[in-house]
């Protein structure tokens, strides 16, 4: 039996956090659960353990001789439970190794064997059947207690999305995913697909919506759609004879060289689509007469229209304008043309069930 003492010590250190001052708790039943719960891992293990902190992103029991993180119980109850290690990878969207470094940490922090893997068989010792039980009511506890005093019953994904899937994706998949899934709430974040991929590896976002890959093994790139690179123009006189020699067949982007270009900034998906395509068509960059380079899709488009210069754009980005007649739109007649965007995910992270569903979702929308 835990003394009432024990518990009391323990709920005034959990309240004092920063996360939790000012709070009111709904319902402190639950508090004293999940504290009987941390409290029965320390006397079973005898780990010292002292008391839970919300105030890390990635929550950890914080001991003596150790520092239990929760990736590890989730990691352990998925073994358990799935009676297999890569299906347990599977179902928390990491790969085997991690999972396998997890359990590892866990038995040499516990200083006890918890399961017995063969070629066969996968068999769970007496003390992996005790951690088990403690690790699987924590868990459930633990989020009882965060949506008790925070009040957060809703399911919210935070998102990275660079600049063409935030203005000319996202908001279509947004709309079909919560038509049918009205629960799940968005918190998004515009940036460059770099800084979109930095977001999810320093894990401030649970995914990331961007136009490019990057050389990240810790993150998986999901290609999720297709679009392609054309020649944005002003429309005037100038211009209109490029679209006679397009309907004629004969032209080809080696024309447009002497026109002044409006670029993208380095870490743009965009930027790096076009040198990828410059470089298969053995086409330098310095051959481009670029006047300018603008972060702001919006001020190129505008400044498309209004004759500063031609770009190069998504087709998505560009074909509003040139129905309305604001731009001509040329396409690029090469197969390096084509783009691809990517949803993208830490494979060091355990995603919520919701954030799996939405990832599912994107990965099957186009």
């Amino acid at each position: 039996m835990i003394s009432s003492n024990i518990l009391q010590y323990c709920y005034c250190e959990l309240c004092s956090q920063k996360t939790l001052r000012g709070m009111l708790p709904v319902n402190s039943n639950t508090v004293f659960s999940f504290l009987t719960a941390v409290l029965s891992l320390h006397f079973l293990f005898k780990s010292n353990l002292l008391y839970y902190f919300f105030m890390r992103k990635e929550p950890v029991f914080y001991c003596c001789n150790t520092t239990m993180e929760f990736k590890q119980l989730e990691a352990f109850v998925a073994v358990v439970e799935n009676k297999s290690f890569s299906e347990a990878a599977r179902q928390l969207n990491l790969t085997q190794p991690t999972i396998s470094a997890h359990i590892n940490s866990l038995e040499q922090e516990l200083n006890s064997r918890l399961l017995i893997r063969t070629t066969k068989k996968l068999n769970i010792t007496q003390r992996g059947l005790l951690l088990y039980d403690c690790a699987s009511n924590m868990l459930n506890m633990r989020s009882n207690i965060i949506e008790e005093f925070t009040g957060q019953n809703k399911k919210i994904v935070d998102l990275a999305v660079s600049t063409i899937p935030s203005a000319y994706l996202l908001p279509g998949i947004l709309s079909a995913f919560t038509s049918q899934i009205p629960d799940v709430y968005f918190h998004s974040w515009q940036s460059d697909s770099l800084g979109a991929v930095t977001r999810v590896l320093d894990g401030s976002v649970d995914l990331a919506l961007v136009g490019n890959t990057f050389d990240e093994p810790d993150c998986c790139f999901i290609p999720f759609c297709k679009d392609k690179l054309v020649i944005a123009t002003p429309v005037n006189q100038h211009y209109l004879q490029y679209q006679q020699k397009m309907d004629s067949g004969t032209l080809d982007f080696s024309d447009f060289l002497r026109e002044p270009f409006i670029m993208r900034e380095t870490g743009s998906g965009t930027k790096k689509e076009i040198d990828r395509y410059l470089e298969k068509r053995n086409i330098p960059a310095s051959s481009l007469h670029i006047v300018a380079r603008m972060n702001d899709l919006e001020a190129i488009r505008k400044s498309v229209a209004g004759g500063l210069g031609i770009s190069i754009l998504s087709a998505c980005s560009a074909k509003d304008l040139a129905d309305t007649h604001q731009i001509l739109m040329f396409p690029l007649n090469h197969e390096s043309a084509m783009r691809t965007f990517y949803i993208v995910y830490s494979k060091n992270r355990i995603l919520k069930p919701h954030v799996k569903q939405f990832l599912k979702f994107v990965k099957n929308f186009y």
